[in-house]
């Protein structure tokens, strides 16, 4: 599995009578460039929209989390300095999610989305997500990111996979972290960017330092 270009510090405090504290702290991590799995991005005119998918029946953990995802694919994507290619162009998120809704999500085809006169797609990145957890089912106040995600880069004329892969990402990589409700809603945001950099990184130059994070039980706050 590639790894995201950044450093995520990551952790809880938790003590008998004070509320838990999760700090999160955001750091770039400065290396050279490795190149993407599938290089077909990377050159030609080309027109390409970033189209998520959800085949997890649980709402209520996965909520907004596939257009969430998708829009930092977007933005990691759009950056040029990364892809290497200023033909390259990206279709505006909004547009992607507006025939999303027009539909209620209900779609045959990735190649479909991409062809609609709306869009106008050369090439569809879409992502299935099969996995999706925050929480551990088993306990409620153990917090650790897990999803299952299926890759696919479409040609939308011919309707054939160009590129495909399937990830299994898992946040903070050793131990879950303690914590409520409250860390909960500020870890799920930063796992949804780990899932986008994860993606992106297939089909973009990215940094392949493997991330480090530290939870409370290897600071020994608890």
């Amino acid at each position: 599995m590639k790894h995201t270009t950044y450093l995520f510090l990551l952790f809880a405090l938790t003590l008998a009578g004070c509320q838990s504290l999760l700090v999160t702290t955001l750091l770039l991590v400065k290396g050279p460039d490795s190149e993407p799995e599938f290089d077909i991005l990377l050159k030609g005119e080309k027109r390409v929209a970033v189209v998520p998918r959800s085949v997890y029946s649980n709402a209520y953990e996965l909520q907004n989390a596939p257009m969430e995802i998708a829009r930092h694919v977007n933005y990691l994507l759009d950056d040029k300095d990364k892809t290497k290619n200023k033909k390259l162009k990206i279709v505006e998120q909004s547009k992607i999610e507006a025939w999303l809704d027009n539909c209620n999500n209900d779609f045959d085809s990735f190649a479909e989305v991409g062809r609609d006169k709306s869009i106008k797609a050369d090439i569809v990145i879409g992502f299935d997500i099969i996995g999706f957890q925050i929480r551990d089912p088993q306990n409620a106040y153990l917090v650790q990111g897990k999803c299952q995600v299926q890759v696919k880069a479409i040609d939308c004329e011919t309707g054939r996979v160009l590129a495909s892969r399937d990830l299994t990402i898992v946040d903070p990589p050793s131990m879950p972290i303690s914590g409520g409700p409250a860390v909960e809603a500020q870890f799920r945001p930063v796992f949804v960017q780990v899932i986008a950099q994860e993606i992106a990184s297939l089909f973009r130059y990215h940094n392949p330092n493997k991330d480090r994070r530290i939870d409370a039980d290897s600071l020994g706050l608890h």
